[in-house]
């Protein structure tokens, strides 16, 4: 069997001679106002479907308190972005392929240091990583859930930000609670509403209520972008450590997870076609250690 590093140089070779592969990564944030509405699940399906659809993703659990992606993979880490930082381990001993396309930059779960990231650890950070974030053409970051100061610089720094939420009104209300916590802090990108767990269509409604009123009290601009039916293959998923689109791609909510996607690449062969150099634009990390520290 191929070891890790071998794949890994040979993934970059494909990407670097694929001439449809964007030039520039399109990095997109998944957070929720609360935990518990699926946000991890949607993250990881998306990633696998926009693999299968020739993108090379890096999917990074950014979540520094509670961890789980590659639980949802069955894929224990050997190091995760604690031994990275503390210079332990090396990006590429970090990076669990889980697939030929898609990647995994597991977190550390419980790492209370982790999750308050000072200018010193993120500028290490930044520098380990951003080999790698040249070699991506996405990026998806599974952050954590709340307002807390990492979830908003990830949300600022990146290209679009997905606001995960369920029809609940406790949901909705902190998904609400962020987009305030974004309109405080300037936020400014493109805010992409999922509802997840959806039972009817009528429920839809929940999302365009926040949106509507994310425009009129905050000034912000949302757009429902997909409603993911709920479904009993998810828990069935997550006990198997299987994503849902391997286990059940015919089921209701893997074909919404697929549409998603499928939107996502669209908008990032337009970001690819904007004109832009790499060097006109700072790059995710270069936002994201701007907006964490205040530099």
């Amino acid at each position: 069997m191929r070891d890790q590093a071998s794949r890994l140089r040979e993934l970059f070779a494909t990407t670097a001679d694929d001439k449809s592969q964007p030039t520039h990564i399109y990095a997109v944030t998944v957070a929720s106002g609360k935990g518990g509405v699926g946000k991890t699940t949607l993250s990881v399906n998306i990633a696998l479907v926009l693999g299968e659809l020739g993108y090379s993703v890096l999917l990074w659990d950014a979540d520094f308190s509670l961890a789980n992606a590659n639980v949802l993979l069955n894929l224990p880490p050997q190091f995760t972005v604690r031994e990275v930082l503390e210079g332990t381990a090396t990006v590429e001993e970090a990076l669990l392929p889980v697939n030929e396309r898609v990647w995994l930059l597991p977190g550390a779960s419980g790492i209370a240091e982790l999750a308050q990231l000072d200018g010193h650890t993120l500028a290490s950070l930044r520098a380990r990583l951003s080999a790698m974030e040249e070699r991506f053409s996405l990026l998806i970051a599974d952050g954590a859930a709340g307002i807390g100061p990492d979830v908003i610089a990830l949300c600022q720094a990146a290209h679009e930000l997905l606001l995960v939420t369920t029809p609940e009104p406790t949901s909705l209300t902190d998904a609400y609670g962020l987009l305030k916590a974004l309109a405080h802090h300037g936020f400014g990108g493109r805010i992409s509403v999922v509802v997840n767990m959806v039972n009817n269509p009528n429920e839809q409604e929940a999302g365009e209520r926040l949106c509507w009123a994310a425009a009129r009290f905050l000034g912000l601009r949302a757009q429902v972008v997909a409603c993911v039916p709920t479904s009993v293959w998810v828990s069935e998923a997550v006990k198997r450590q299987v994503p849902l689109v391997q286990l059940a791609p015919s089921c209701p909510t893997a074909r919404s997870i697929r549409q998603l996607a499928h939107l996502l690449s669209t908008r990032l062969l337009k970001s690819n076609g904007n004109g832009q150099s790499e060097t006109d634009t700072p790059s995710f990390l270069q936002r994201l250690l701007r907006f964490l520290t205040g530099a």
